[in-house]
């Protein structure tokens, strides 16, 4: 009997072990990790390092090389390799083509969800782009690229324990946030235990989120917003923190529920709902001037140990926040700072 047990227990273990090459979600959220921390660098023509700028066959070479992954060096010969995908199966860690100069394929990045991709754009260096911009990249798609193997299903469709995520492993730098966060109910993941970190956070997100942690909440029978219907699964929540003075709407009327939160925004939300301290400590962001509409809100963030900078002393107002960041910077104000 034991014989038998022990048997099947190294037959089930092989079955949810990945085959060489293969990488699970994780991996890839934490592929999408490390090329956003890269944003800003410079573009430099043939450039293949953080220290000289980047092209943008360069970037996703050396991305991709940091998880002990080859891709070859050209544009071109990376669109020749891989398997393709269609646009509708994109996944994170997918390398996307866009035909710009010349025909063929002539710009690749790396698609990181929602629609974007990071890459070596030769105006604004390492930067995040969507791949349907109506005004450049959308009418210049040409395909994609997988490099990265499929998972086998089964790993997939594991269930995890409440507050556990096959993307966010022991490892992961948020991973204590998002496990308090979850377990307290306070924020949940998606299907098949996925948290989606490097994912955008939404408004609607965001307020389910603030209304959890502050145990807030509003009938669902009505809404405060014309494009927020009854029935939207963040009608209360959205409503609770309208009605709280957190998160405002739009003057024609809108929440835009589904638009991705800046790391400005986040900063104003967390102003709005939390104590935060003036210490006296106020930090120069190169680019957060005094008399920019959020300056205050960022100052005090940063003062309170909420969110920091960049290494090249920039706070990126503009860049929208992942939901790893925000779980973040969401439990460190809990953990920290008295509610308003």
């Amino acid at each position: 009997m034991v014989k038998k047990l022990g048997a099947w227990i190294l037959s089930l273990l092989t079955v949810l072990t990945l085959l060489p090459g293969q990488v699970n979600a994780g991996e890839r959220e934490n592929l999408v990790t490390t090329a956003k921390k890269y944003i800003g660098i410079k573009y430099t023509y043939g450039g293949t390092s953080p220290s000289t700028g980047f092209d943008c066959s360069g970037f996703t070479s050396y991305v991709y090389k940091q998880h002990g992954l080859s891709l070859p060096r050209t544009t071109s010969d990376q669109y020749n390799g891989g398997t393709s995908v269609k646009k509708a199966d994109l996944e994170t860690g997918d390398l996307v083509f866009f035909t710009t100069y010349k025909a063929g394929a002539s710009h690749t990045g790396i698609y990181v969800g929602s629609g974007k991709f990071i890459h070596a754009s030769s105006s604004k260096g390492i930067t995040i782009s969507s791949i349907d911009d109506p005004y450049y990249w959308g009418s210049r798609y040409l395909g994609a690229r997988r490099y990265l193997a499929e998972e086998e299903k089964v790993a997939t469709l594991a269930v995890l324990p409440k507050g556990q995520y096959h993307d966010v492993p022991a490892g992961h730098w948020a991973y204590s946030p998002i496990t308090n966060l979850s377990k307290q109910g306070v924020m949940n993941g998606y299907e098949y235990s996925q948290f989606k970190p490097t994912q955008s956070v939404t408004r609607a997100e965001a307020a389910a989120m603030v209304a959890n942690a502050l145990d807030i909440d509003a009938p669902s029978n009505y809404s405060n917003f014309k494009d927020v219907s009854t029935s939207y699964w963040a009608v209360g929540s959205i409503n609770a923190v309208k009605e709280a003075g957190i998160i405002a709407g739009y003057p024609d009327g809108t929440f835009k529920p589904n638009k991705e939160m800046t790391r400005e925004e986040i900063a104003a939300l967390i102003e709005k709902t939390f104590v935060l301290t003036n210490k006296g400590t106020e930090k120069s962001f190169a680019d957060v001037k005094e008399g920019y509409w959020a300056y205050d809100s960022i100052q005090r963030l940063s003062e309170n140990n909420i969110a920091s900078g960049f290494t090249d002393n920039t706070y990126r107002p503009l860049n929208e926040t992942s939901r790893a960041e925000f779980s973040a910077f969401l439990y460190r104000a809990i953990t920290t700072l008295a509610v308003k």
